[in-house]
């Protein structure tokens, strides 16, 4: 056992980073429209995107922001094979490693009550077994059901991540009725018990499962905003099972009954940075297009729960960071090692570092100034020094609306926005039987409608 751990993090050490999947993100950086070719830009460099599958449609909520068409219950399961067609195809445009979202409506949902739990765990098996990371999509409320169902598809399956929809548009959590909820603290226990559950399936498993929370944004909810950040970070036990907040603006698409006042991109970072307590630039680096996303990662103590911005602010920092980068953004920091307890990633960035030793030298020293500085908090090395820190990701995704969308070919910033898009899925063409990558807000605009006519024949 312990040899083969060894042999493990030699490997990571002797090959950091993946020659498929850098021939994959050279392509990548390629395909960028000029203007985002920017030393600040993730795709091409860390990511080509993340894909999704357009797995089983149904779900038992009627939420008032729905993305999906009005007859997605209607559509049948696919089958396992149809599913596994789709996942050789993402592998094929991510590469190894490469990010997976498992949805389509919510799927487990749908396999529980089609009584077809274990397909969906061989999906998710199957995912991890061609080399992607997949993480499950779901309102949770069947997980929190038959927690069973949670375990197997972390043990059986292998799955290391889960996105939880949570928030006020939702219709038909048990115990929260959508007529009664007044603010998001309201959902506040039901955050409490998927803390508690990943938490226990974590210690009977030793298995380093994470979660991540999803969360639609309307005028309903905007001013609660900063308390769901701020709930989040109260305790570092809880960020060190939720790794990413994402907040997405609502649009004006699918079955959504818009906002009369609807919120922005820029109010909703604006409140994100109310809930952290600090003011952020959202967009010191990008995926994609600056418009479909803004984000920053935070660095927590464990054991005190501070936390500062590891995205840096100073222009020298920055420069250095896009050098790093170029030179080794390869590096996958998904989440796939076996163990909650020996990571293979610092022996990737220790084995990408001994290929560039000026890089090294470069950051070291650099890291020497931040500290100095005051950048990098004193306070923080006893946590860095025993690993006793943790990331969280927290941002916003920034989907079009169905109009804009349908007048991509008369508005050049949506037409850039979609051939730059970091959150695509593979769906097979119907009239030339090839696969393509299909950004989400397309799915959104009008290929959902056409999957689920295909499918109901």
């Amino acid at each position: 056992m312990i040899n083969r751990r060894w042999r493990a993090r030699w490997n990571a050490f002797r090959f950091p980073i993946d020659a498929e999947k850098q021939a994959l993100l050279r392509a990548r950086w390629e395909s960028l429209p000029n203007e985002l070719r920017t030393p600040n830009q993730l795709a091409g460099r860390h990511l080509t995107h993340c894909g999704f599958t357009t797995g089983a449609s149904y779900c038992s909520f009627r939420c008032t922001h729905c993305y999906l068409p009005a007859n997605a219950n209607e559509v049948p399961v696919p089958s396992l094979t149809e599913m596994k067609e789709q996942i050789d195809a993402n592998r094929r445009f991510q590469g190894p490693g490469g990010g997976l979202q498992i949805t389509g409506g919510d799927v487990a949902d749908a396999y529980w009550r089609n009584d077809r739990p274990n397909e969906l765990i061989e999906i998710v098996r199957y995912a991890v077994g061609v080399g992607l990371v997949p993480m499950l999509m779901t309102h949770g409320q069947t997980l929190l059901e038959h927690p069973e169902f949670f375990e197997a598809l972390v043990i059986d399956g292998g799955l290391r991540q889960v996105a939880v929809h949570i928030d006020m548009t939702q219709a038909g959590r048990h115990g929260f009725p959508i007529g009664r909820v007044e603010s998001e603290s309201d959902l506040h226990p039901v955050r409490e018990a998927f803390t508690k559950l990943a938490t226990d399936v974590r210690k009977r498993s030793g298995l380093p499962l994470e979660l991540a929370h999803n969360c639609t944004v309307t005028e309903r909810n905007i001013a609660s905003l900063a308390e769901v950040v701020r709930w989040f970070l109260a305790d570092p036990a809880r960020s060190q099972i939720w790794r990413i907040l994402s907040f997405q603006p609502e649009a004006n698409t699918g079955r959504t009954i818009f906002s009369q006042n609807p919120v922005t991109p820029a109010i909703v970072w604006e409140k994100l940075c109310e809930g952290i307590g600090l003011k952020i630039d959202g967009s010191a680096f990008i995926g994609g297009h600056p418009d479909c996303n803004q984000g920053t990662v935070l660095l927590v103590d464990q054991i005190r729960g501070d936390y500062f911005p590891l995205v840096p602010n100073d222009v020298k920092t920055k420069r250095l960071l896009a050098k790093i980068l170029a030179a080794m953004g390869a590096i996958s920091t998904m989440t796939t090692d076996a163990s909650a307890s020996d990571s293979l990633f610092p022996y990737r960035v220790a084995g990408a570092f001994a290929r560039h030793p000026r890089l090294a030298l470069r950051s070291g020293a650099r890291a020497l100034a931040l500290l100095a500085n005051g950048a990098i908090p004193l306070r923080f090395l006893p946590a860095l020094a025993t690993r006793r820190a943790h990331t969280i990701n927290i941002g916003t995704h920034n989907f079009m609306d169905a109009a804009r969308v349908a007048n991509s070919p008369n508005d050049w910033v949506a037409r850039a926005r979609l051939k730059a898009c970091v959150f695509k899925g593979a769906v097979k063409n119907s009239g030339t039987g090839e696969w393509e990558a299909v950004p989400m807000c397309a799915m959104n605009h009008s290929r959902w409608s056409e999957l689920y006519a295909e499918r109901l024949g």
